[in-house]
C-alpha cells in the first residue's frame, strides 16, 4: 500500500494538494506534516506504527519549515533504505536552490507555481524513480552564463602561468589532499611541500582551501 506525505507550513495549500493528488487516485494514503519534526517522524515510521497508516514512498517537500529546513529531511532521509522519492515544491524558483536540493538528495524540485498538471506529471515520474526539473528551472540551469565563462577563462589562465610543480601541487590539494600528500606524492620534504603550498595560495591571491578548490573547478583541474 502506497502513501504520499505533504510537508507545508500552509495548512490551506497542503489541503488543496491533497484535494488535487486524492482526486488522481494513484498517490495512496494521503499524510500531512507541517514542520520538519513532524515530517520525520512520519519519514522515521513511528506516526505509521501508530496510526497504521503505510510508510510513504513519495514526499512532496517545502524548503522553509518553522522549525528548521526542508533541506534537512534531505540529508537525514534520502538515499535511506526504504526512503520515499523527494519532490521539493518552493517558492524558491532559483537555480542555486534547485541545484542545492539535487545535491542533498532530491528527485525532482519545482516552484509552487508550476501548473497543476505539470506538478501531478512530476510526482509521477519522481515516483517511477526519475528526475524531474520543472522546465524552466532546468533551462536556467542549463544556460551558460556570461560571468562563468569569463570566470573558468580566468581560472584556466591563472593555472597556466603556474609550474608544472604548482598545478601538480594545485590538483592534489583541490582533490582534498595535505601538503603530507603532497610531499608523498612528489617525493618532497614535508616542508618543501609547505612551501608549495604557501607560494601557491600567494601566486593565486587564495585566501582559503575552499577558494582553491573553486578555482581548480573552474580551472577544469578536478570534478565536483
Amino acid at each position: 500500500m502506497s502513501a504520499t506525505v505533504i510537508v507545508d507550513d500552509h495548512p490551506l495549500f497542503r489541503e488543496g494538494l491533497r484535494a488535487a493528488l486524492e482526486s488522481r487516485g494513484d498517490f495512496g494514503t494521503i499524510l500531512e506534516a507541517g514542520c520538519v519534526a513532524e515530517a520525520a517522524a512520519l519519514l522515521s515510521g513511528r506516526e505509521g506504527s501508530v496510526q497504521g497508516t503505510p510508510s510513504p514512498d513519495l514526499a512532496v517537500i517545502d524548503i522553509n519549515l518553522p522549525d528548521g529546513s526542508g533541506l534537512e529531511l534531505l540529508e537525514r532521509f534520502s538515499g535511506r533504505r526504504g526512503a520515499p522519492r523527494f519532490m521539493v515544491l518552493s517558492m524558491h524558483a532559483d537555480r542555486e536552490t534547485a541545484i542545492k536540493a539535487v545535491r542533498r538528495g532530491a528527485d525532482g524540485y519545482a516552484s509552487k507555481q508550476i501548473p497543476l498538471d505539470a506538478l501531478i506529471l512530476g510526482l509521477r515520474l519522481v515516483r517511477g524513480g526519475n528526475l524531474f526539473l520543472e522546465s524552466e528551472l532546468l533551462r536556467d540551469i542549463l544556460t551558460v552564463r556570461p560571468e562563468c565563462v569569463e570566470a573558468e577563462a580566468m581560472a584556466r589562465d591563472a593555472v597556466s602561468a603556474l609550474t608544472a610543480r604548482e598545478r601538480e601541487t594545485l590538483a592534489i590539494l583541490a582533490d582534498g589532499g595535505s601538503p603530507k600528500d603532497v610531499a608523498a606524492v612528489m617525493g618532497v620534504s614535508l616542508r618543501t611541500a609547505e612551501n608549495y603550498q604557501s607560494a601557491l595560495y600567494c601566486k593565486l591571491s587564495l585566501g582559503s582551501p575552499s577558494a582553491l578548490v573553486r578555482l581548480a573547478i573552474r580551472a577544469g583541474l578536478i570534478v565536483p
